[in-house]
């Protein structure tokens, strides 16, 4: 069984905090085997990740794109989408890509609920460490009602934070075959949202940084 956070940000992220290496380095450290590096519009952290796969850890390549209403965490691709498109635009553009396409905490404040609907998401983020309040039961609640496969993933924009939330899969360590249980429902989560005061902390060292 894989433990692998599919939600992982580096400094290459306008918010992220530590470099790759340290994120691979501290993933490595709590027995993830696994991360996906889905930094905000950009896989410039996923190239500079190149090497540090293998030898029982994956890198995922990936990015959080920032569509029209909706956050949508693509994986498997090999170049970047680009931002501000439709959600669903965005998900078929994934898709060709040979990508999955995952909703984003599509729960939290801020954001609209109703810009996912209609899209083909391959999955959705039910447990997203930094989601607070019923951002990840309603998450959970959806794509049990709508009959989605469920991720987890920890949005780590510190390292300390890496693989605070996890999905697992029963495959065979390699992108495709990952992407594959998530295309066909076999996954399972675990892990935990961050508590609000570290939250906050983390909200203030970003600023003070």
């Amino acid at each position: 069984m894989l433990r692998l956070d599919l939600h992982v940000h580096t400094s290459h992220s306008v918010d992220g905090m530590f470099p790759v290496r340290e994120i691979v380095e501290s993933a490595r450290r709590k027995g993830l085997d696994g991360i996906a590096i889905t930094d905000h519009n950009t896989m410039a952290g996923v190239r500079e990740a190149t090497g540090l796969s293998g030898r029982g850890f994956m890198v995922i390549p990936g990015m959080e794109v920032s569509s029209r209403g909706a956050h949508v965490v693509a994986l498997g691709i090999r170049r970047e989408i680009p931002r501000g498109l439709p959600v669903s635009e965005t998900v078929d553009l994934i898709r060709r890509e040979g990508g999955v396409a995952i909703a984003a905490h599509p729960f939290v404040p801020g954001k609209n609920p109703g810009a996912i609907r209609g899209a083909r998401f391959d999955a959705m983020e039910v447990l997203n460490s930094r989601a607070f309040f019923l951002s990840n039961p309603l998450s959970r609640r959806y794509a049990e009602r709508n009959h989605i496969t469920m991720v987890a993933g920890s949005d780590a924009h510190h390292a300390d934070d890496v693989g605070t939330a996890y999905t697992c899969v029963d495959c065979r360590p390699t992108v495709d075959a990952v992407l594959e249980e998530i295309r066909s429902g076999r996954t399972s989560v675990g892990g935990r949202a961050l508590p609000l005061p570290t939250l906050l902390w983390r909200f203030v060292q970003r600023i003070f940084r």
